[in-house]
């Protein structure tokens, strides 16, 4: 997720007018979706808007060094994300 597109949403979503941090950006926004994927499992970002989020928000936790608050906070919706994904794996066996 380490593409322009992706840096522009995100700095959209949490109000980031600057380009000064789009390199430290693009490169948290691949670590967290690194771990999501190893949390929920393979998911196309631009089709699948709540493994987006999940990324969102753990990069979010990530650059305010509070990442050890992340996944109690969001563990629900690390839980839907991983049974959808299940779901639709299964959907299309």
């Amino acid at each position: 997720m380490n593409q322009q597109e992706f840096i522009d949403k995100y700095k959209r979503r949490f109000s980031i007018y600057h380009s000064s941090q789009d390199e430290d950006i693009g490169e948290q926004l691949e670590e967290s979706y690194d771990d999501i994927k190893s949390l929920i499992g393979e998911f196309d970002p631009n089709k699948y808007k709540k493994g987006t989020a999940l990324v969102f928000e753990r990069t979010r936790y990530l650059r305010n060094e509070s990442l050890e608050y992340f996944y109690g906070n969001f563990q629900t919706a690390i839980m839907d994300a991983s049974i959808d994904l299940v779901g639709e794996k299964n959907d299309a066996d």
